[in-house]
């Protein structure tokens, strides 16, 4: 795949610098936190050319949070700097030199609480309730983070992510509830450069067949990359042609590898 990145470097840096920031804030609540969106091909498959993200996402593990612990949290991010938003769940972080704030949203999953609606409030913080979510927090790895932080000093903290399938299926849910290409590239990077191929990746979607939530990422990613002529297929060679990649080859290539993966899973067409 292309190693060209369609996101400016600069905005890239900054991102990542609040990723860090955001988790050394948050420290003592890392083991109950999951890094997802797009910072997780990257995270999760480093030096493999990957863009990165302009934006950092959260998600909470909501069971394991006692209800004053969100306050906790809002106080934390605002006293280290980050300003709320119009939005209720998102914030945002000035890195000094760089134009564009960094944004940070606070998301969960589906299965955090009772609330109706597309926000669960909790200690009257508002928090994002995102279908699939759950999946990063039943199924997640760590990892180890460095960077620099926005107000300088080199700082290494461990992160909590999704793992690769559960990653494609929170995608594959996500594919059919918006319209973003970079959901449909993600899918493609992930598959074309898990470690040890697709068999190894087939290998580690075993134990997790059975859960709802992954049928469900595994049937739509069949359905949006269906035909080579499908968004999935489509969207991601977009992506892929900024990265500085041949269009054709690209979109070939998602729906061959993506299908090569459903079809070894036995994911019906």
């Amino acid at each position: 795949m292309a190693e060209n990145h369609p996101y400016n470097p600069n905005d890239v840096a900054a991102c990542r610098s609040v990723l860090v920031e955001a988790l050394t804030v948050l420290g003592k609540y890392r083991d109950r936190i999951a890094v997802v969106g797009g910072w997780v091909p990257e995270l999760a498959i480093p030096d493999h050319g990957h863009m990165g993200s302009l934006d950092v996402d959260l998600a909470l593990d909501a069971a394991q949070f006692p209800p004053h612990v969100y306050e906790t949290i809002r106080n934390d991010l605002l006293a280290a700097g980050y300003t709320p938003t119009g939005i209720p769940n998102r914030f945002e972080r000035v890195v000094p030199g760089n134009p564009t704030p960094v944004r940070v949203d606070l998301l969960c999953g589906e299965c955090a609480g009772e609330g109706q609606g597309s926000h669960e409030m909790i200690q009257g913080m508002a928090v994002w309730k995102a279908r699939g979510l759950d999946l990063a927090t039943w199924f997640h790895k760590k990892i180890r983070l460095s960077g620099t932080l926005p107000g300088g000093g080199r700082n290494e903290v461990e992160a909590t992510i999704p793992t690769i399938p559960a990653f494609l299926c929170i995608k594959g849910i996500l594919l059919v509830d918006r319209m973003k290409d970079k959901d449909a590239y993600d899918v493609y990077f992930c598959v074309a450069n898990f470690p040890g191929g697709i068999n190894a990746l087939c290998s580690e979607f075993q134990p997790m067949l059975s859960n709802r939530l992954v049928q469900e990422g595994l049937l739509n990613l069949r359905a949006k990359f269906g035909t080579i002529e499908d968004i999935g297929p489509v969207w991601a060679a977009r992506v892929a042609v900024e990265a500085g990649a041949d269009e054709e080859f690209a979109r070939r290539d998602a729906f061959e590898q993506v299908n090569r993966l459903l079809d070894l899973l036995e994911i019906p067409r």
